[in-house]
């Protein structure tokens, strides 16, 4: 079986076992990878490679984008066309210019709370916490009191 008809295949069989909120968050994290993958291609200055890790994270935003239901989703829908909308021409806007590793940085920040906020609607922490809520005692590091 060749890679492509792999993939697919793979792709289809987690289409039909993976919940949609957990579907959503992959979909982030894939954003995300490639948004770091961006950045560090500009820093590196090879700018095909932050294009085409920018074109990569694109997709993914287009087809959250497109499947938004905008009758249903009444305002949230609303403002999540327009974050998806804003993060893609940043990302489009920061390919080979000398500032494109910073915009991405700040994409990745911007998207990640979004990806922590479908994650937590999915139930799905993976570990992170809010950045307002504590560690829990087992993950906090030892006080000067407690040495």
């Amino acid at each position: 079986m060749s890679q492509t008809r792999y993939a697919i295949s793979a792709y289809q069989a987690a289409q039909r076992t993976v919940p949609p909120l957990t579907m959503v968050v992959m979909l982030y994290d894939g954003i995300l990878v490639r948004i770091s993958r961006a950045a560090e291609a500009a820093r590196q200055g090879d700018y095909q490679k932050q294009f085409e890790a920018v074109m990569s994270a694109a997709r993914i935003i287009d087809g959250l984008n497109r499947h938004l239901d905008m009758e249903k989703g009444g305002k949230v829908a609303v403002g999540l066309r327009e974050t998806y909308e804003a993060v893609a021409r940043t990302l489009f806007r920061s390919v080979g210019k000398e500032t494109g590793a910073e915009a991405c940085d700040r994409l990745v920040v911007a998207v990640r709370e979004l990806r922590d906020a479908w994650a937590e609607i999915a139930g799905q922490t993976n570990g992170a916490l809010p950045s307002d809520q504590p560690p829990p005692p087992e993950q906090r590091l030892p006080t000067s009191e407690a040495v």
